[in-house]
């Protein structure tokens, strides 16, 4: 007789991971929507100052002229830095490479620490111009320097996190695409700054598939990998069991 692989549960730990990682993009996705809509209610100065080159007095027009703006966006950024570490941190059990997969999470846990130190410090001015008096210097190359690192250690995050994910299915295969578009256009904004903008897309993309896979994978009951087993000592969890027919 042939083995044939059955379905087995969900074990509570898992469960938790592909709630916890359905949870995280959503509210990941969520907040790069909610950054969109203040970008264009506040179209004329930038919230988040250090996405683009900007003059001294551009950098400091929001935090003087638009400090709760800037405020309200940093709530936003704050939620969304925790949500994308938790999307990442549960991702990690659909890979299909330990060391790939730990890689992508250890980058995104850097860029999620230079993401909140860049927030502070903005956020810190915003309240300082909103509570005392407008401000006049801001340390602008440091905080240039921050969000350039961030970037770059989330776009490794999200490098590794494709190379490391099975493209077994349209849903992943999708997901590995989305990944891939949003590394070609963030290294492309190294040089063209402009093109900065252009990463919401690709990011809102990938952030969608991902909760579709972790939706399945819960309204399933089980991993989606039918051969999961046999990649378990590369990092992947169990997915099925195998009995006899």
């Amino acid at each position: 007789m042939n083995a044939r692989p059955i379905a087995v549960p969900l074990p509570p730990g898992a469960r938790a991971l592909y709630r916890a990682g359905l949870t995280g993009a959503l509210v990941t996705f969520a907040c790069a929507v909610a950054f969109q809509v203040l970008s264009v209610v506040h179209a004329d100065v930038h919230l988040q100052p250090t996405d683009v080159p900007l003059s001294a007095d551009a950098f400091l027009r929001p935090l003087n002229d638009r400090p709760q703006a800037v405020l309200l966006w940093m709530a936003f950024d704050t939620l969304f830095v925790i949500a994308y570490v938790t999307t990442f941190a549960a991702a990690r059990a659909l890979t299909v490479s330990r060391s790939l997969g730990a890689l992508s999470l250890a980058a995104m846990v850097t860029a999620g620490a230079l993401d909140t130190v860049e927030n502070a410090v903005l956020a810190v001015h915003a309240a300082q111009a909103w509570a005392v008096e407008p401000l006049t210097t801001a340390p602008t190359m440091t905080l240039y320097v921050i969000a350039h690192l961030k970037t770059a250690a989330a776009t490794t995050g999200i490098a590794f996190l494709a190379l490391a994910l099975p493209a077994r299915d349209r849903l992943l295969r999708a997901a590995i695409l989305a990944a891939g578009a949003f590394v070609l256009v963030t290294v492309a904004g190294v040089a063209l700054p402009e093109l900065a903008p252009a990463e919401a897309l690709p990011i809102l993309l990938f952030m969608g598939l991902l909760a579709g896979v972790f939706a399945r994978r819960l309204k399933a009951g089980l991993p989606l990998d039918a051969d999961a087993d046999a990649g378990a000592d590369a990092g992947a969890d169990p997915a099925f069991a195998v009995r006899e027919a």
